[in-house]
């Protein structure tokens, strides 16, 4: 009773009774928690042979060494990410949390064996070069600020001459957008879900954290995600449906380089009340 988020059981006569079973969230923390195997749910799996052992399973210095090893990787070497590999880092991903349990989380693969990756790198560079050939307008700008704010089109602004410049590479052959990765991740979710993003981005780092272990190399990519969503034809070809919402990509591919010492971040902006 203690372990269920949403209030389904109730103690009566020291007995834990489901009082208002159309709550349940199929969580499985009443299953999960019971010493006895009493309960038993139709819809959510808890394996009763896979016994928790030692918690935590790994020490703190061990989880913050992971967490400080895993970089962003945007060199590849040319060797196929296999279907049983890729199946496993999404396997982790199905493990993370999402709001009121509700697992909306949808994932998108595309891999080296075809030309689908560079094809769709190119085309997300000639969407985003036409865009900032239209923001050097001033009355495009001014308009485009009304939706999105003087800030933020500054911003974009900046980064104009640097997306010109990487069009300009990837026509030489080059890959300054997706790093001639030998895979790419998207995952998307329905726009109603409670916390789509939240969502998307814990199961996606999930994702990361497993590649990591496998010798995987992955690289967040914000272009990917924010061209998907306002290129409507590029996302109808990837099969992304209509009330979906692209929430987080990254290219993969086995690491060609070795980072042989940790970096450090700037001290958290923490406020204590």
């Amino acid at each position: 009773m203690q372990a269920c988020p949403v209030f389904t059981l109730e103690m009566q006569q020291d007995k834990a009774v489901v009082e208002r079973g159309d709550r349940c969230i199929e969580c499985g923390h009443c299953g999960a928690v019971c010493p006895v195997d009493a309960v038993i749910q139709k819809k959510t799996a808890v394996v009763p042979d896979l016994i928790v052992g030692k918690t935590p399973a790994v020490s703190p210095e061990v989880l913050m060494q992971l967490l400080r090893e895993r970089r962003s990787v945007r060199s590849y070497r040319k060797e196929p990410i296999s279907r049983e590999v890729m199946e496993q880092i999404i396997n982790a991903g199905r493990y993370a949390p999402t709001g009121s349990n509700s697992q909306g989380v949808h994932y998108l693969v595309m891999t080296s064996t075809t030309d689908k990756i560079s094809e769709l790198g190119k085309e997300i560079m000639d969407f985003n070069a036409k865009f900032f050939k239209q923001l050097e307008k001033k009355p495009f700008a001014l308009l485009m600020s009304m939706f999105i704010g003087r800030k933020k089109i500054q911003e974009l602004i900046n980064y104009g001459p640097g997306i010109l410049h990487a069009q300009q590479r990837i026509e030489q052959g080059e890959d300054p957008l997706l790093h001639h990765a030998q895979a790419l991740l998207l995952v998307h979710a329905e726009d109603w879900d409670g916390s789509p993003a939240f969502n998307c981005a814990v199961a996606m780092y999930h994702c990361s954290l497993m590649a990591h272990t496998l010798g995987v190399g992955v690289c967040f990519n914000g272009w990917v995600e924010n061209s998907v969503n306002n290129h409507r034809k590029l996302k109808n070809r990837l099969g992304i449906p209509k009330d979906n919402k692209c929430y987080g990509a990254m290219t993969m591919g086995y690491q060609d380089i070795k980072y042989r010492r940790l970096v450090e971040r700037n001290r958290p902006d923490v406020q204590w009340r």
